[in-house]
């Protein structure tokens, strides 16, 4: 788009055209079903999961959709859908969808998260959080076990920290 502003009823969105290669598009603006959100991102984390599909296999499908791949975003809710609860338009939450690296991505209610006020203006990929809380609740870690964690980076940062407050060592 090259500086253009979106159209309203559009916005700019990622994709991925070929191994390695993104071009960012004008795509429809998405709007929320029954209870799902409009988030107006404000960031998408990347994760480890995308290199593979950005390197491009033999069962990789070129182009994806607009926003595709991205799934670690947060941002404020700009529109909510008929049945929704609990969440309003202004508030600030992390999210798991499915086409995050784009301006506006659509989320289920139920998979959205309010973020507190103390964390205002910072970015929250919660979804890597969530991940790493599933594996400490799965793995039963607990105080006086020793721990082994492969790899050190965002998910196993926090997998270490969960770790060591559980009393593991």
């Amino acid at each position: 788009m090259s500086g253009k502003v979106a159209e309203i009823g559009a916005m700019r969105a990622a994709v991925v055209t070929g191994p390695g290669q993104v071009h960012v598009v004008e795509a429809p603006l998405p709007q929320p079903g029954p209870k799902q959100v409009r988030v107006r991102l404000e960031g998408c984390g990347v994760c480890a999961s995308n290199l593979t599909p950005w390197a491009g296999p033999e069962w990789m499908q070129f182009p994806t959709e607009p926003g595709a791949l991205g799934h670690e975003g947060w941002g404020v809710v700009d529109a909510v859908g008929d049945g929704v609860e609990g969440l309003s338009v202004g508030d600030r939450i992390a999210a798991l969808s499915y086409h995050s690296y784009a301006e506006y991505d659509v989320a289920e209610a139920d998979a959205v998260v309010l973020l507190p006020p103390s964390l205002a203006g910072q970015p929250f990929p919660g979804e890597p959080l969530g991940c790493a809380m599933n594996i400490l609740r799965r793995s039963c870690i607990e105080a006086g076990q020793t721990v082994a964690i492969v790899g050190i980076g965002f998910l196993g940062a926090i997998l270490t920290r969960l770790a060591a407050a559980a009393g593991a060592g």
